[in-house]
């Protein structure tokens, strides 16, 4: 078990896979049920009134946007911008076609490697040139 001190609170917490301490994702989880309820209220709104009116700050909400967990609505629409093209998307990281090339490069990737050297522990691939 790996220990961290927690970014956002500085406490010390044994790091799984979220990257902050429990009572700060509790509160992040508030503050999600919060921004969820807001806009299912006014589906109108922008995203700089959703973080007005929660208490919410905007990088927070642009995160659970692209983690995924949060879709925007039409008064957001051009705000998020798919990460590769700049796209206006409406949740996630990429819009479908950027998203749809970069699954297709990976799997071309691991296609066309083949095994250099096998030992107990790592694997080393030799990638086609």
């Amino acid at each position: 078990m790996e220990m961290r001190n927690c970014p956002k609170c500085g406490k010390l917490f044994t790091f799984t896979t979220v990257p902050i301490c429990k009572s700060c994702e509790k509160k992040e989880e508030g503050q999600f049920e919060v921004i969820k309820a807001y806009m299912d209220e006014n589906p109108s709104c922008t995203l700089g009134q959703l973080s007005h009116e929660t208490g919410v700050p905007t990088k927070l909400i642009v995160r659970f946007i692209r983690d995924g967990r949060l879709q925007i609505t039409n008064g957001m629409r051009g705000e998020i911008t798919c990460e590769s093209c700049g796209k206006p998307i409406t949740t996630g990281r990429y819009c479908d076609a950027c998203f749809i090339e970069i699954n297709r490069e990976v799997k071309e990737m691991f296609d066309n490697n083949t095994p250099l050297k096998r030992s107990a522990k790592m694997h080393y691939m030799k990638s086609k040139k």
